[in-house]
């Protein structure tokens, strides 16, 4: 049995990774959506942002889900961040309403790991009503960036899905 933290927050990006570690997208459980079964949620969701099939073939074979976040950077980020972008590489385009549909894939992926690994689901079951946080001094939008006043948006989809999870059973 997993230990919730005493201020019931589990950070699950740094402070928190060692036992809570499984929260991540990084997480090896493979999952399968529509019919293609990728390595981890991370795999998928970083496919999602092109619809040409070499690009989401390319995401999809990357060796490790960091391998697969590099490969999808922003041709336009910081040269280190984009440097072995694939979408620099190929010239494939970011799909126009990337920022319209990026949670709900993101959703989409969380809901396939944690449904498809029973595992799993009974572990996320297990951090009751603990507040859910990605810590990630890195990134504002899905956790809660260098001021810990980000959106927390992986937290807040794990967070949807024990709810379901526990409205189930």
């Amino acid at each position: 049995m997993r230990e919730i933290p005493p201020d019931r927050r589990i950070l699950y990006f740094k402070r928190d990774r060692e036992t809570f570690g499984f929260l991540s997208h990084f997480w090896p459980a493979p999952i399968m959506i529509d019919a293609e079964k990728w390595p981890t949620a991370e795999h998928y969701y970083q496919a999602q942002k092109a619809t040409d099939p070499g690009y989401r073939e390319a995401i999809r074979q990357a060796a490790t889900p960091a391998r697969a976040k590099k490969l999808a950077a922003q041709p336009h980020a910081p040269g280190r961040i984009s440097h072995h972008s694939s979408f620099r590489a190929s010239g494939t385009l970011l799909r126009e309403d990337w920022f319209e549909v990026k949670l709900g894939i993101m959703r989409r992926a969380d809901h396939a790991k944690f449904m498809q690994h029973p595992d799993l689901a009974a572990a996320l079951l297990a951090t009751a009503d603990a507040e859910l946080v990605e810590d990630s001094p890195f990134d504002p939008y899905w956790g809660i960036g260098r001021d810990g006043q980000g959106l927390n948006w992986a937290g807040r989809v794990l967070m949807e899905i024990r709810q379901e999870l526990a409205a189930a059973s």
